[in-house]
């Protein structure tokens, strides 16, 4: 595909993609409730909970990576500052900061409903991925989050993007990323079919997070965009992911050796 153009609204299409991710999502969560012990209404609510606090926890951390150059803009005297705050707060998420803003959702909303929340969790879990899939989506569509610059075939490359390079070949690890998700999906609800009670699903979570942390800091590398920021030679996203997976295999050192969470010795 050597040419993408951009026939909607940059935020309409992103957010067109958002509300698909969020009904498969839905519809992910009304068959999971029919083939396994769960309550549709109860875990639908706290999966609104977990959207808008994604919503929030990304649009958090997004700010909090660009307070440097919030205040270099401000502080420079400059006229113009004023629609560059604008288009912060109308546009731009990271991933990381919406899965935290999720989890902190779920757990609210757990006790807030009185509902198990290591199995609501689990249940929650392979729509997350499903979600995060529609939103590359839209990547793609208005150009955010663009891949390197490429000379293979597989390269796209836009016409009127607000966000991307416009008319050079850029490597689609928006749409890599998509089908990484779908995969990792995918093999959530295997995973959820299979187990036979609560006990064996409360590693669901955990799993994804693995998947995608290896995932995202492959991916990484082929992203052309600098927004995400920086240290030293990996961006934000592959430090997260790099201590995701520390501390989950940390984690699961200490178990094997019988450390459980609340012993000492």
């Amino acid at each position: 595909m050597k040419e993408l153009l951009i026939g909607l609204n940059t935020i309409s299409a992103y957010g067109l993609c958002g509300a698909a991710g969020f009904l498969l999502g839905t519809g992910y969560l009304f068959f999971i409730t029919r083939v396994k012990d769960g309550d549709f209404d109860d875990l639908f609510y706290t999966y609104v909970w977990a959207a808008l606090g994604a919503v929030v926890g990304a649009k958090v951390l997004y700010v909090l990576l660009a307070l440097p150059d919030i205040v270099r803009i401000v502080g420079s005297g400059e006229t113009d500052w004023r629609p560059y705050l604008g288009s912060m707060v109308s546009g731009g998420f990271v991933f990381y900061g919406g899965l935290l803003g999720a989890v902190c959702a779920v757990k609210t909303a757990s006790r807030y409903f009185s509902l198990d929340y290591v199995k609501t969790l689990s249940l929650l879990t392979p729509a997350m991925p499903l979600a995060h899939a529609l939103g590359r989506v839209g990547c793609a569509l208005v150009g955010c989050c663009y891949g390197k610059e490429t000379g293979l075939c597989i390269g796209i490359s836009y016409a009127n993007s607000m966000y991307a390079p416009n008319g050079v070949r850029l490597f689609p690890v928006q749409a890599m990323e998509a089908i990484a998700d779908l995969v990792i999906f995918g093999a959530l609800v295997y995973m959820l079919l299979k187990k036979a009670d609560d006990h064996e699903r409360a590693g669901i979570f955990e799993k994804y997070l693995v998947m995608y942390a290896c995932a995202r800091f492959l991916l990484e590398f082929l992203r052309g965009d600098l927004a995400r920021g920086h240290l030293g030679a990996l961006s934000t996203s592959q430090w997260i992911s790099v201590i995701i997976l520390l501390s989950i295999g940390i984690r699961s050192g200490l178990k094997r050796n019988g450390w459980g969470c609340c012993k000492s010795r």
